[in-house]
């Protein structure tokens, strides 16, 4: 089997997340080749490598591919019905009785209307979140029919992608939104040809009307100045002035002369620079974005944790990460767990030395504060120490938010759940609790977080 680029690309993460649904087994041997690969690399280049050669050691079955040919299909369609749809665009602004084209009509709609759309989907954007994390009607609607095409119309990938978040959803997003501004950047070249075929075949001319004269020459001057700026200094031929405007204005009996050239020039020059520069800034802005998102896959998803553990061995009972010294533990909610019961556990199988330890979660204001202070001093890393049956997701992860805020993103985290025993010894957590502690940490997406679970059977210091 040939070898793929070390670059993931959406064929590869589309492919990467149905092989984790389809639960294919992995060969001993290429556990082996995953192993030697990341020998020497650590977090998300050591999970990004090794899982590339996962990857290239199974017999894929191509839904990436099949799936990236069909949206380019739905890329391609939409691209064709949007320049049809800009030439038509143009021609509705042509009045067959007075032979000319109504610039503000051709203002308002063809160049107005685009922006109207931007603007909204800007709100959508910002209302949603940041990178992509909204999905559209035009996001929903490319890729449904793009799935249709590919036969995966109930894919498992798509709703894994969908549902898990992070780069890998951002990716996918940002796909369809270069797609979406492909089909506007061909909305705006329909509407440039369908504007030079009147003016080379037909002569039209170019009026505007209204009942409220003053108002509407001074209103369209103003208008015509405004977007005119970024050409007038170097092109001043394709600005309208006040004698084309003015003798440009329609009246009752009046016959209509084909031209002047001003008006089609700047209506050209108006398309290219507000129409299409726009649509090719984002198209720009989207691939950029794609790239960034695929370059930045942290593999932090439940399943993506899961399938690393198993296939480095990484055992939740102990660390095999470097010792920690100075290490803040958090008693969260007060289990009542003494630190010497634990310091065997912590420095053996955690691998880490704490130098402070505070209860937090508790209604005592002074503890809180200790706890605030400790964070602040920049510690090697924290353990969260809670009871298996105290899990509430909410509290967690505004605790966990908290300690980002204080101490960074990269001090490492270490849940230790852990029940309060006969004479508050501490005692392992429940089968049942071990489950949805797993369950609640890897949904975090948090590399430098990870859970681990108390063993009475560990031997003594």
């Amino acid at each position: 089997m040939a070898k793929r680029p070390q670059r993931w690309t959406l064929e590869d993460l589309i492919d990467f997340e149905g092989e984790i649904a389809a639960a294919t087994p992995t060969p001993p041997e290429l556990r082996d080749e995953v192993l030697a690969r990341v020998r020497g690399l650590e977090g998300a280049a050591a999970r990004r490598a090794g899982l590339r050669v996962w990857l290239d050691g199974l017999c894929c079955s191509g839904n990436g591919g099949k799936f990236t040919s069909a949206l380019g299909l739905v890329g391609a369609g939409l691209a064709l019905a949007m320049f049809l749809a800009g030439i038509s665009g143009v021609l509705g602004m042509l009045d067959p009785e007075r032979g000319g084209v109504h610039v503000t009509l051709f203002l308002a709609i063809l160049i107005g209307g685009q922006w109207l759309v931007l603007a909204v989907a800007a709100v959508a954007w910002l209302a949603r979140g940041r990178a992509a994390g909204g999905l559209s009607m035009v996001h929903m609607l490319a890729g449904s029919l793009a799935r249709r095409l590919a036969g995966e119309k109930d894919a498992p990938w798509w709703g894994r992608l969908m549902g898990e978040g992070g780069p890998a959803r951002a990716a996918l997003l940002w796909r369809l939104a270069r797609l979406a501004q492909a089909a506007g950047i061909s909305f705006n070249l329909g509407v440039v040809c369908g504007l030079a075929g009147l003016v080379l075949v037909r002569h039209v001319g170019f009026f505007w009307e209204t009942t409220t004269e003053d108002a509407m020459f001074s209103m369209l001057e103003r208008l015509v100045g405004f977007l005119s700026a970024p050409w007038a200094a170097w092109w001043p031929g394709a600005v309208p002035d006040g004698d084309v405007l003015e003798a440009s204005l329609w009246r009752p009996g009046a016959a209509l002369q084909p031209g002047p050239a001003a008006w089609w020039q700047f209506l050209l020059v108006t398309t290219l620079v507000w129409g299409l520069l726009p649509r090719l800034a984002l198209w720009m802005l989207a691939c950029r974005n794609g790239r960034r998102a695929l370059a930045g896959l942290d593999f932090q998803a439940r399943s993506h944790r899961a399938l690393w553990r198993d296939l480095t061995g990484a055992a939740r009972a102990e660390s095999d990460d470097k010792p920690l010294d100075g290490v803040l533990v958090l008693d969260v909610g007060g289990s009542g767990i003494s630190a010497e019961s634990l310091r065997p556990f912590l420095l053996r199988h955690l691998r880490v030395h704490p130098a402070a330890w505070h209860p937090v979660a508790v209604l005592d204001a002074g503890a809180e504060q200790a706890a605030t202070r400790a964070l602040a001093n920049a510690p090697a890393g924290v353990v969260l120490l809670a009871e298996g049956w105290s899990l509430s997701p909410a509290r967690l992860s505004t605790l966990l938010a908290k300690i980002r805020h204080s101490a960074g993103p990269d001090v490492p985290v270490r849940f230790l759940v852990a029940n309060a025993g006969p004479g508050n010894l501490p005692a392992p957590p429940a089968p049942d609790e071990r489950r949805e502690w797993e369950r609640f940490v890897d949904s975090l997406r948090d590399p430098q977080a990870e859970v681990f679970f108390f063993e009475d059977s560990q031997p003594a210091v």
